[in-house]
């Protein structure tokens, strides 16, 4: 184990929920569920606020973290965290965890609706009409349709994930971000759990992957249809991350925006939407205001790089805070141009914090079959095992270093659709998923304090059965009888989340 002193990272989590309506199973933007879960808060005396836009409510700040949506009401994100580093952080972030949800449970139930067991709802049927009913108000996504052109209802059937966050040191955040890239198909395959969309059987065991193609190569940017998929080759170096995603054949966003960068007020846009290393490079330069108004003189910043940081929509992301305003823009320009090597260096002086950003987990949560198990450890570790597995790959390094040195990466890469179709049965390159699968958890449990081993107990018992989430949800579509529509309200009712108490093993 590569824990000093068995402490632990600092972690968080960002929990994606699928809402549906406890009665009939059809998809349920929530109504008055924020001010409701305020209330019930308020009875603790927990410091919480409430956030609006557009005279709308869509989240919540607490000491926990932010409690919102992911792009619609029908589709619930909870970004809880950072917990701090300590011997007990993943324990806290456990236990966080299923607070959260026996809350979010309680408050649904007010108005008769409930959080599914699917990484995305399994019949909705998306139009326009519906996506600007339910889309959550955040000016963000008018620029995203109306001037990057991109097709954003698509993922309005509630696509989720569990994206655990883990802080890591700067200097090893580019070796670990290859790594966490690189076993991408084990995420996958053993957290699978879209196999419908729109009432059908899809082909894939997780669905929701799709999302980023259908959103994104319809864009009249061509770093869009790039920037979801990963890259060709691992990255040497901090700079050449910064290059792939900011280099030739990119388009910035904006220049400068006012308040928050999911949500902002103005956002500045530069004529022609140049790469982003182009314009730091340009000096001086004029922007103009998204939907009109007065435009103003902007000096590239390092701060511009800091608000694009989440503009690449593959499997895991590098996220970083400055402590200041970065580097000076021309020394910055200067080595990444004649020093890549030493841009790590340059960087670390001015880094407040570092973490990696896991997207590849489709979301899961304990459901009355699992339940049933009657092993309290395999449901109880079903939202936590993502952020203990990626804590566990980060803390064993160097071993998780050595096994993805195991395989090629174009390889690896082809193993990941491979995993989204086809779940644990995939293979590619002589390469079969369920050895991956077994190598990424026992590297993971070394990285782990023995007494913490357990929160693997639900990725460990899917590798075991061959049951995954969408495993088990087409294996019971088989099994319930009548008209396929009617089998699949029924499934959705079954797979009601089932919200557990805090737990730990031996209880």
């Amino acid at each position: 184990m590569n824990f000093q002193e068995d402490i632990l990272p600092s972690l968080g989590v960002e929990m994606e929920m699928p809402t549906a309506h406890a009665m009939t199973g059809r998809s349920h933007p929530v109504g008055p569920f924020f001010r409701n879960l305020l209330n019930l808060w308020k009875t603790r005396n927990v410091s919480a606020s409430l956030l609006q836009s557009q005279g709308l409510d869509y989240g919540i700040t607490s000491p926990n973290g932010l409690h919102s949506l992911d792009n619609a009401y029908n589709n619930l994100e909870s970004s809880l965290g950072p917990v701090s580093p300590g011997p007990d952080s993943l324990d806290i972030l456990k236990n966080i965890i299923a607070r959260e949800l026996c809350d979010i449970d309680s408050v649904l139930a007010c108005e008769e609706a409930m959080v599914i067991n699917f990484s995305e709802h399994p019949c909705v049927s998306v139009d326009e009409d519906f996506y600007y009913r339910v889309r959550a108000p955040r000016s963000l996504y008018d620029y995203q349709v109306l001037h990057r052109g991109w097709n954003h209802m698509s993922g309005f059937d509630a696509k989720a994930h569990n994206s655990p966050s883990t802080s890591i040191p700067f200097d090893q955040s580019i070796s670990a971000l290859n790594c966490l890239l690189a076993l991408t198909p084990a995420f996958i395959a053993l957290y699978a759990n879209s196999p419908f969309e729109g009432g059908k059987i899809t082909g894939f065991k997780e669905n929701r992957l799709n999302i980023w193609a259908r959103q994104m190569d319809c864009s009249r940017m061509s770093g869009d249809h790039k920037l979801h998929r990963p890259p060709g080759q691992p990255f040497r170096n901090f700079a050449g991350y910064l290059s792939w995603m900011f280099g030739p054949g990119t388009q910035m966003w904006f220049a400068d925006i006012q308040t928050h960068v999911k949500n902002p007020d103005t956002m500045y846009l530069v004529q022609g939407d140049p790469p982003l290393l182009d314009f730091l490079h340009g000096g001086k330069q004029f922007a103009y205001p998204f939907g009109g108004g007065p435009g103003k003189i902007v000096s590239p910043s390092l701060e511009t790089l800091f608000y694009h940081q989440f503009t690449q929509y593959t499997e895991c992301r590098l996220r970083y805070g400055l402590k200041d305003k970065g580097p000076d823009p021309g020394e910055f320009l200067d080595t990444m141009d004649n020093r890549p090597d030493k841009l790590e260096e340059l960087f670390a002086q001015h880094i407040s914090h570092c973490y990696l950003e896991g997207r590849a987990a489709g979301a899961n949560f304990a459901d009355k079959e699992l339940i049933q198990l009657d092993q309290g450890e395999i449901p109880a570790s079903v939202t936590v095992s993502p952020s203990a597995l990626q804590a566990g790959l980060l803390a064993n390094l160097s071993k998780t270093k050595q096994l993805v040195g195991r395989y090629a990466w174009r390889d690896l890469m082809g193993l990941r659709m491979e995993a989204a179709k086809k779940g644990l049965a995939a293979e590619f390159g002589g390469i079969k998923v369920r050895d991956l699968c077994a190598r990424t958890l026992e590297t993971a449990g070394q990285g782990l304090k023995s007494e913490q081993a357990w929160m693997l107990a639900y990725p460990l018992w899917v590798l075991e059965t061959g049951k995954t989430g969408a495993d088990r949800a087409l294996e019971r579509f088989g099994k319930i009888p009548g008209p396929a529509e009617e089998r699949i309200w029924n499934l959705i009712l079954e797979r009601r989340m089932v919200p557990l108490l805090p737990f730990n093993s031996g209880q």
